[in-house]
């Protein structure tokens, strides 16, 4: 640990919205909070700053930036900000960014796939299918942080993560939650899905969802006759995730975070990049995975077959919290400033 870290200066370099998602934002801030705790100054670098100001919690720098792709507004903001480390969070970050990027300050880079080959000096995929691709690196390997143990989690999901989840035989609680711009327009589809099947629900409405997605949650949560809660972005949402019996969520970091937490989930995927952790996830029967064309039926389907397999939930429910402890941010934290020290 460095004797005066409020001299040293770290910048994330990240992206996201209701046009993207809110991925990238939400681990990056993960973190931020990690680095910020040990008393770090962050600086957050994106396109899409209202998003980050957003997401990231007070006291966060946000700078903006005029392009996704081309390093040069970056690269010359470093020279004047010249911060100690840069971490990157974001796909259009490409190798040629990274050189331009690492030619001035040491750089770490989180990618989720193979797209781009590394340049920097250390490098995470904290997916649960990370340690299994093959990356190419450009220029001295970097230390290399593979699979689950260095998923970001954000703070409140790696507190309760540390609590025993409850248990129940037979469920009583369900949550929903599609993302923060929930991009297939899926939370009325899984709502109605919940008709007459005994359940308190929780359907969560993302903070980049527009007013017309939200009244077509809550239309379609009077149109059923379960017990069903419509709350937008709530501030509550890790205890609602660790107290449902079941979860409905896409196949994204949010995953990762109901299986820190034991919650049972039936995963779907709606992107591309999603469907890695879809395979892995089923791969490894730690959740039932739907595919992309999924409708009403299979969604009732799968929830129906947790409502009737207590076996089923107990196995995924203890499995998930053995695959994900919640302290990737912590340990990549330590690994940034370890970086900085040197």
């Amino acid at each position: 640990m460095v004797s005066d870290q409020a001299t040293h200066e770290i910048v994330l370099r990240t992206d996201g919205g209701p046009q993207i998602g809110y991925g990238h934002l939400v681990r990056s801030s993960a973190l931020a909070e990690e680095l910020d705790s040990r008393g770090y100054g962050i600086t957050v670098a994106t396109t899409t700053p209202e998003s980050a100001q957003a997401v990231f919690q007070d006291g966060i720098t946000v700078c903006s930036l005029p392009n996704r792709g081309d390093p040069d507004p970056f690269v010359e903001w470093l020279d004047t900000a010249e911060p100690e480390v840069v971490f990157t969070d974001s796909y259009p970050v490409d190798t040629a960014y990274q050189q331009a990027v690492r030619d001035r300050v040491p750089l770490a880079v989180l990618q989720d796939d193979t797209r781009h080959a590394v340049c920097a000096e250390l490098f995470v995929n904290g997916n649960l299918y990370a340690p299994d691709l093959e990356y190419e690196f450009v220029g001295d390997p970097p230390e290399t942080y593979l699979g689950t143990d260095y998923v970001f989690l954000r703070r409140e999901i790696r507190e309760r993560a540390a609590d025993t989840p409850p248990w129940r035989d037979h469920p009583q609680r369900a949550i929903v939650t599609m993302g923060g711009s929930d991009i297939r327009q899926l939370t009325p589809t899984v709502v109605r899905s919940f008709d007459r099947l005994g359940l308190q629900v929780d359907a969560v409405v993302g903070p980049g969802c527009g007013e017309a997605h939200e009244q077509a949650v809550r239309q379609a949560a009077g149109e059923t006759e379960a017990e069903i809660r419509v709350t937008r972005d709530p501030d509550d949402l890790a205890d609602r995730m660790l107290a449902a019996d079941l979860a409905v969520t896409t196949a994204s970091s949010t995953t990762y975070e109901l299986l820190a937490l034991g919650t049972p989930l039936v995963s779907i995927p709606v992107a591309d990049n999603q469907e890695p952790i879809a395979a892995a996830l089923r791969q490894r029967d730690v959740a039932t995975v739907l595919q992309r064309s999924a409708g009403e039926d299979a969604f009732r389907s799968a929830i129906k077959e947790y409502i009737d397999s207590p076996e089923l939930r107990r196995r995924r429910y203890q499995h998930g919290r053995t695959l994900v402890d919640g302290n990737g941010a912590e340990r990549i934290a330590t690994a940034i400033t370890e970086l900085v020290d040197n």
